[in-house]
């Protein structure tokens, strides 16, 4: 017993150790939202939202404050501390008059206290910088260290300062509203006494879905439109989209920073540093009618190679001319793809390229290719020791210098398609030198079968390397990052998912390391729909180290530590049992009817009715005449997609979409011509079948474009936003709303089977406010008590967020105290296994853990 004692106890430090270790390396704290915004959506971190801080004679007031280059106005208060008396303490951005120059200024109430110029306090934009303000209400002085230089002033009434409220960025007091909020970001807040003795202390590197708990006492700031930096890490940003011809060939240069492909025609450059695309096209050289992506960046020859696997020699190596825009010869051979997929890497040791598995011709590959660039030639042979099965589609990441890794793919140990294929799930050290593999470890097969990113990433600081992982069967699916252990075989999700859609040879996925801007860059090629004739590329970064999302969030239980504030709520506990236990006898009758006369709970999905004159988005794209046909096949995949954009810009501000924006979208590869006239046929075709459904009218106005509907036309989604901003601003729920916005969302997601990377944005907005609105009103007294009402709000948001824990612990406590104890455990149990097949681990907490965490 003392051995696991003493075992469990060396994990948790060990752990500790290392979730501290990764919180050292990761960006975290809060960005406001600025004058890039409408004044209702800036940032607001309120430390006092419903009880003053009480605070020492003494007391020290201190945060870490970086200011984000002037994105539109330098002016904005940074924070209040407002007193009981109406006296308030302001820290604010400005510019000198005259010169511009950035400054900050604090003041007390209407009279300035000191102000200083950025460059004389060393304060510069994008660094972060410490604020200490000392506050001594016994002799009235305020002090204060700004960057480089201290301050002290004398201020009458300072010992009016003692009982403060506390709010950075926007403010909603009443009598001290602000909107003016400079462009900064915030974390690391303290509150201390004399003897230098923590009292509050909000980090802000996690956080709960309203606001963030200081650690010492539990002590709740309430955020309105937070941008938590720390999400970086673990929400993939999409920075951008465009078309190039099928199957472009697409590689990474380290020197420039910058991801390059070639689609046969142009070449094209986004660089990470400033997000630029160029796009160039090739004057001559031709390279080989080969797509199997045999593009490589050579970082000591300083340019692009393209090479091929089957050319007799002297003609089977291109280099690319990033001056001339031209390759180095012309090669019209079409030679057949025997190598897709096949993994590449240019070696630190001699500067050789490498080459490992494929496939072509139903034969799966695990021959290793060498080509010298100092003596232009190929040796091809195979690994000594554990040499790996025949595979492709899997990964290959450098270790050091003088050894890479291999990690997974598909394929078969004889080689042949047809004999067995499989998955594999196997780590491999090789030795660029000798060319001996090591197995280090093979991988228990997991509950659903995955393949990986052509590239891997290798973490030697935490001996692991990172893989996009996706399966092999499905089109329309999605990207994982997995961190995986280089000792043994284990692996962990991280960061959200990336919508893709893949289709073997005809897609591309790599992972890429940015150590400029330490991020990851996640790349994507393929096409958007079976039968395109166009390809879509795709670019998305993640803040390295990458984290799991699990670790951004605060526990809603977490307390202080302090012994006696346990024990009086222990006490406080006790006689709430005792009052509690008499409440309960006399109402169990009353509750023993309720509950039978409710009907059996049980989740069932909602169909949708057909609606006559009816457009509708959730569950799927459907539209309905006049007569109550549905009409939706009339609508081709481009006359969807035009009508879609149109309807979602026109509900999301009014103004619509313009047509420079619809182009670049739907006819990015048309003349300003071309794509007038595709617009105009796509409009007048959508016309013609909007006179079967009734009034709906497609509008330009300066050039942007709306929907308008008749009295008569019924839209879901429109319905769904006007139910949203009512229960949004109502104070009082009104019941019958909230049951019709329910019926509406509950139907399905919105617009599930439409996987184009535009929309991705509208899903996930339209996802966050609905999951929050509906999380807000679970915990009101009114819906609380109506169990049917609790049922269906979190069955609707598992429908739009299928692991949500917040829905699962309303569930399952409500089913609970309806005494369904067997439903409720189903519910957790389905929950449970969908957590383990999609994170590929246990979900942490028990059903009593669930359970308890709701009351």
């Amino acid at each position: 017993m003392r051995y696991c004692l003493s075992y469990v106890l060396f994990l948790y430090i060990i752990l500790s150790y290392n979730t501290y270790a990764i919180a050292q390396q990761t960006e975290y704290g809060l960005q406001f939202k600025s004058y890039e915004v409408e004044k209702e959506k800036r940032t607001s971190l309120n430390l006092t939202p419903s009880k003053i801080l009480s605070l020492p004679e003494i007391y020290n007031f201190s945060f870490d404050l970086k200011v984000d280059s002037v994105v539109m106005y330098p002016f904005g208060y940074v924070f209040r501390i407002i007193n009981e008396n109406g006296k308030h303490i302001d820290f604010l951005l400005n510019e000198k008059k005259n010169t511009g120059e950035p400054k900050f200024l604090l003041a007390h109430s209407s009279d300035e206290i000191f102000s200083d110029l950025f460059k004389d306090v060393g304060i510069s934009y994008g660094k972060w910088v410490r604020i200490d303000i000392n506050i001594n209400t016994k002799i009235n002085t305020l002090s204060a260290r700004i960057g480089t230089k201290s301050y002290t002033k004398q201020i009458d009434a300072l010992n009016n300062f003692r009982q403060i409220n506390v709010v950075f960025g926007k403010s909603n007091y009443p009598e001290f509203q602000v909107t003016d909020i400079p462009a900064m970001s915030l974390r690391n807040i303290d509150i201390s006494d004399a003897e230098k003795k923590i009292l509050y202390r909000w980090p802000l590197n996690k956080y709960t879905s309203n606001g963030v708990y200081d650690e010492i006492k539990h002590h709740l700031a309430i955020c309105e439109n937070p941008n938590w930096i720390i999400n970086q890490h673990a929400f993939w940003q999409k920075r951008t989209s465009f078309t190039t011809k099928l199957r472009p060939i697409i590689n990474y240069n380290c020197d420039n920073n910058e991801v390059a492909i070639y689609d046969q025609e142009h070449f094209f450059k986004y660089k990470l540093n400033d997000n630029t695309l160029t796009k160039i096209k090739v004057k001559t050289g031709v390279p080989y009618a080969v797509q199997s992506n045999n593009l490589i960046y050579n970082p000591y020859i300083k340019t692009y190679i393209n090479y091929t696997f089957e050319l007799e020699e002297g003609k089977d190596v291109l280099l690319y001319d990033t001056l001339r825009n031209e390759w180095s010869m012309i090669s019209e051979t079409k030679v057949p793809p025997d190598y897709w997929h096949h993994n590449h890497l240019i070696s630190d040791m001699d500067s050789s390229l490498y080459l490992f598995g494929g496939y072509g011709h139903h034969k799966y590959k695990n021959d290793i290719q060498i080509y010298n660039f100092k003596t232009q030639e190929w040796r091809k042979t195979h690994l000594n020791g554990d040499n790996p099965e025949p595979r492709y589609l899997g990964g290959l990441g450098k270790l050091d210098d003088g050894h890479f890794l291999i990690f997974g793919g598909y394929g078969s140990q004889t080689g042949n398609q047809e004999l067995s294929p499989q998955y594999f799930y196997d780590l491999y050290k090789v030795n660029m030198q000798t060319l001996e593999s090591q197995k280090l470890w093979t991988l228990p097969s997991p509950a659903e079968n995955f393949i990986v990113s052509n590239s891997i990433i290798v973490d030697t600081a935490s001996n692991s390397f990172y893989a996009l992982s996706y399966p092999l069967q499905q089109f329309h699916t999605k990207l994982t990052l997995l961190r995986f252990s280089i000792d043994k075989p284990e692996y962990e999700v991280l960061a959200d998912s990336i919508p893709i859609n893949f289709e073997d040879n005809k897609s591309y996925i790599d992972l890429y390391l940015d150590k400029e801007k330490q991020q990851l860059v996640a790349l994507t090629s393929g096409y958007s729909n079976i039968g395109d004739t166009l390809n879509t590329i795709a670019v998305y970064t993640l803040s390295f180290p990458p984290l799991a999302k699990g670790n951004l969030y605060q526990k809603s239980n977490v307390r202080s530590y302090n012994l006696f504030i346990i024990l009086a709520i222990i006490c406080l506990i006790f006689i709430l049992i005792l009052i509690l236990t008499r409440k309960k006898q006399i109402h169990t009758k009353n509750d023993v009817n309720q509950l039978s006369s409710t009907e059996e709970i049980v989740s069932k999905p909602i169909s949708r009715e057909l609606i006559s004159q009816s457009v509708c988005l959730f569950g799927g794209f459907c539209v309905i005449d006049k007569k109550g046909n549905d009409v939706t096949k009339e609508f081709t995949p481009m006359l969807k997609q035009l009508f879609v954009l149109i309807l979602l810009y026109t509900f999301k501000g009014g103004k619509g979409i313009s047509s420079v924006k619809l182009k670049e979208i739907l006819w990015f590869d048309k003349t300003e011509e071309s794509a007038k006239n595709n617009r105009g046929v796509s409009l007048s075709k959508l016309r013609l079948i909007f006179d079967q459904v009734g009034q709906i009218n497609i509008k330009s106005n300066n050039s942007y474009w709306t929907v308008e509907y008749g009295e008569e036309v019924y839209c879901d989604y429109s319905q769904a936003l006007f139910l949203i901003n009512k229960l949004s601003r109502s104070g009082e729920i009104n019941i019958d709303d909230l049951k019709r916005l329910l019926a509406i969302v509950s139907v399905g997601e919105l617009l599930p089977n439409l996987q184009v990377e535009w929309i991705d944005p509208f899903k996930s907005e339209f996802s966050n406010t609905l999951v929050d609105l509906l999380l807000d009103l679970s915990a009101k007294p009114e819906i609380r008590v109506n169990t049917q009402i609790c049922i269906d709000l979190a069955d609707a948001i598992f429908i739009h967020d299928s692991l949500n824990e917040d829905a699962l612990r309303l569930k399952c406590s409500v089913l609970v105290r309806m005494g369904r104890n067997g439903l409720a455990q189903k519910a957790y149990a389905s929950f449970v296994k969908e957590y383990n097949v999609l994170f590929g681990s246990d979900f942490e907490y028990t059903f009593d853990q669930v359970l308890n965490e709701n009351n």
